[in-house]
């Protein structure tokens, strides 16, 4: 059945070039933001591109799969380097590939390079270790209907650490299924840190660009 699965999975995977769309964001952790508004571009494999927004600009992020670029206006801060702040944020290492499949909806890992046992529960196929991994082990949910990531678990160092990502909606959007909500738990034993991302218009393989400069007399921030 594993073999099966993984076939419909991939055959419905995401292939659109590029990705347009507005978002809703809300961030509690740490330092928590009120809800603010987002326009996100993906050119695939290439560039994710984000500009913040409450009323006035609050900042634009800039990934590349070999950089990440950052600057907020609210305290006039900015970043321009690695993976570390994203890594930081959601509790476990990232790369460029892996951000842009939770932002399309898609399994974070391949799923044909990892042992998976595989059991069917109500709509979902889930996806379990075959072999208990103490330092992390990942976890799948896809629906057996669509063939799509309903949700994926990181659990790290005998689950004390944790990072959950679900997707609770889905729509038809120009003939592909796309996440409508995204819902990202984050947490250890001193922290949690949640994201919930609304989807409110998205279109696909529109030529895009992503303008992102740092303005001048913004510090630096150290991680």
């Amino acid at each position: 059945m594993l073999t099966e699965v993984l076939d419909s999975y991939y055959k419905n995977s995401f292939d659109k070039k590029t990705v347009k769309a507005s978002l809703r964001i809300n961030y509690k952790g740490e330092k928590s933001i009120p809800s603010f508004r987002a326009s996100l571009r993906i050119e695939k494999d290439k560039v994710i591109w984000m500009s913040l927004s409450k009323i006035i600009s609050i900042g634009k992020l800039k990934i590349t799969p070999n950089s990440v670029q950052f600057y907020n206006n609210l305290d006039q801060t900015y970043f321009d380097g690695d993976f570390s702040l994203l890594s930081n944020l959601l509790g476990t290492e990232v790369n460029f590939k892996q951000v842009q499949n939770i932002l399309l909806g898609e399994a974070i890992y391949d799923l044909n390079n990892t042992d998976f046992q595989i059991k069917q529960e109500a709509n979902n196929f889930v996806f379990t270790p075959t072999i208990n991994d103490d330092r992390f082990n990942i976890f799948f949910w896809l629906n057996s209907n669509s063939f799509k990531t309903e949700k994926q678990e990181i659990r790290q160092n005998n689950n004390e650490k944790l990072l959950s990502i679900q997707f609770t909606e889905f729509e038809n959007v120009e003939n592909v299924t796309f996440p409508r909500h995204l819902y990202i738990l984050a947490k250890d034993t001193k922290k949690r840190s949640t994201i919930d991302i609304d989807y409110k218009s998205v279109k696909f393989d529109l030529p895009l660009s992503f303008p992102f400069t740092i303005p001048n007399g913004y510090k630096e921030i150290e991680l």
